[in-house]
């Protein structure tokens, strides 16, 4: 088993992965073997934190750490660190922490380094997560039956016209 750290930007580390909110792109590139990371056979993420800040000279101190602590035998720079060519030193920074400590780090995890320059940001959507425009239709659609079932609560016979109609939503 491949362990991995992950040394993400400190920016959209408080925002949230790009486009997701949730610092989940690079598990959904392991899990969908999708881009640099999920290209890696037998690779566990271990390790996740955020970069110093700009301009990143503390990343070799904690790339030495996550060796220390969690045992990391390869590093990802993610692909947010790359969005509107966001960080300039990240090649330069990944250079040096493989001479320092003798272990790979991929540029990009989702999208490949000189493809993220290129991209502001990432949207996902997972096929079974709603869009807004859904919930708010069903939430509509909802409202509406709440609406017929309250105006026709008195006649029974239609109650089951109701409930026919809730089915088929």
């Amino acid at each position: 088993m491949l362990r991995v750290g992950i040394i993400a930007c400190r920016d959209y580390w408080k925002k949230g992965c790009p486009g997701y909110q949730a610092h989940i792109l690079c598990f959904l590139a392991r899990e969908k073997h999708q881009g640099p990371l999920g290209e890696l056979e037998g690779a566990n993420i271990v390790a996740m934190q955020p970069c110093p800040g700009c301009p990143g000279t503390g990343r070799l101190a904690l790339a030495r750490r996550m060796i220390a602590h969690d045992r990391v035998d390869c590093f990802v720079f993610p692909s947010c660190l790359f969005f509107n060519n966001h960080c300039p030193t990240a090649a330069s920074h990944a250079r040096a922490i493989e001479a320092a400590t003798g272990r790979p780090v991929l540029l990009g995890s989702y999208l490949e380094a000189a493809r993220a320059r290129s991209c502001a940001s990432v949207i996902i959507k997972p096929g079974d997560i709603p869009s807004i425009t859904e919930c708010r239709q069903r939430l509509l659609n909802l409202n509406y039956l709440q609406y017929l079932y309250d105006r026709q609560a008195s006649a029974p016979r239609k109650t089951l016209q109701i409930l026919t109609l809730l089915k088929m939503a």
